[in-house]
């Protein structure tokens, strides 16, 4: 009976919280503002709030309702509810409950976006990494980059939530994906932008240093694998059966002088580890040789055991092998040379095999 009751005042508040709490008051909370110019030529009923470039949320239904333009298929509309879900996806109901509780009866403000010619600061600062990661919001699931991260490049949902709990992914324009590089001590340094369409590295910045995704937040890695883009470290980590303690590395293909040295700093302490370990997991290519003879040898002058792993047909990379095996899962751990559709080579330091 208890049980029954504590549903039904959740039931009740969020009935409040949908009546009471407008959803313009929530988008200017998150830093959006009306579009005077744009709202002018609709209609009353359809107000237009924007944030960074490209942010566009739709009010309509008197602040009940909204939608997102820039949602290709149009699925991201909803209530307030589903709004903060939407600004914020992360937080679950009762986190929802708990930041609208004390906006019930407060009205929005109505200020408008002021639309200036950019000068160069403006050029310059929206050039800046650190600024445009802090204005994308992470990829959810429906969204465009979460569909081409799943749908067209296979990367699995449990993947892509914990690399967007560990702040490592953003939602660009046009369903583009960001993933987040960052120097020794954390600072973001630029972003691997892929997309349907698209291929770079953002501008501005300190430029290339690591995509790092961790198997275990927090825990000192003894283990390291490296590849040549954030979207083949991803794949190649959705595969490990033995990932514990992994720190999953991409270099974003050519690396600067200040990525050799972070890289080798990280391979540095690892190797100080007993059970410490280097796995290359680049294209089988030309290039990929090339990557593979500079990490072995970067392992090999600070005493890390080392080894290839490169799928086995030529010209491939690991996102290519995780797509051709779809959504098989392995029923228990296997010897990593057994991995489908890979060809493993190592170049031991005291060790024969690679493992946990």
């Amino acid at each position: 009976m208890s049980d029954n009751r504590a549903i039904d005042a959740q039931r009740d508040e969020l009935a409040t919280l949908r009546e009471r709490v407008r959803c313009e008051l929530v988008l200017e909370r998150e830093g959006y503002r009306l579009d005077r110019e744009a709202t002018a030529q609709r209609s009353a009923k359809n107000l237009k709030f924007r944030r960074g470039e490209g942010e566009i949320i739709i009010v309509n239904h008197g602040g009940k309702g909204w939608w997102d333009p820039t949602n290709p298929d149009r699925s991201a509309r909803g209530d307030v509810i589903k709004l903060v879900q939407h600004l914020k996806p992360g937080l679950n109901l009762g986190h929802v409950r708990r930041e609208l509780r004390n906006l019930i009866g407060l009205e929005p403000s109505y200020e408008v976006r002021e639309r200036t010619k950019p000068t160069s600061t403006d050029t310059n600062q929206k050039r800046d990494p650190a600024w445009m990661w802090e204005h994308r919001n992470p990829p959810q699931q429906g969204s465009a980059a979460w569909r081409y991260l799943s749908e067209e490049r296979g990367l699995p949902d449990r993947i892509l939530d914990a690399a967007a709990k560990q702040n490592l992914l953003r939602e660009g324009p046009n369903g583009t994906a960001w993933f987040a590089h960052r120097d020794n001590q954390g600072a973001l340094s630029g972003m691997e932008m892929r997309g349907p369409e698209y291929r770079g590295f953002s501008t501005g910045g300190i430029g290339k240093r690591l995509f790092r995704f961790e198997s275990d937040p927090g825990v000192p890695p003894s283990r390291v694998v490296v590849a040549e883009a954030a979207i083949d470290a991803l794949s190649f980590a959705s595969m490990d059966r033995f990932s514990r303690n992994t720190l999953y590395l991409s270099t974003g293909g050519g690396m600067s002088p200040e990525s050799v040295a972070e890289l080798k700093q990280v391979l540095t302490d690892v190797a100080q580890r007993p059970e410490g370990r280097l796995v290359i997991a680049v294209d089988n290519d030309q290039q990929g040789d090339h990557y593979a003879a500079m990490f072995s040898k970067m392992a090999q002058e600070v005493g890390l055991w080392n080894g290839r792993a490169s799928p086995k047909t030529p010209g491939s990379d690991w996102n290519q092998v995780l797509r051709a095996r779809g959504n098989k899962e392995s029923s228990a751990p296997r010897p990593f040379g057994e991995l489908a559709g890979s060809a493993t080579t190592t170049t031991p330091s005291g060790r024969s095999r690679m493992g946990r």
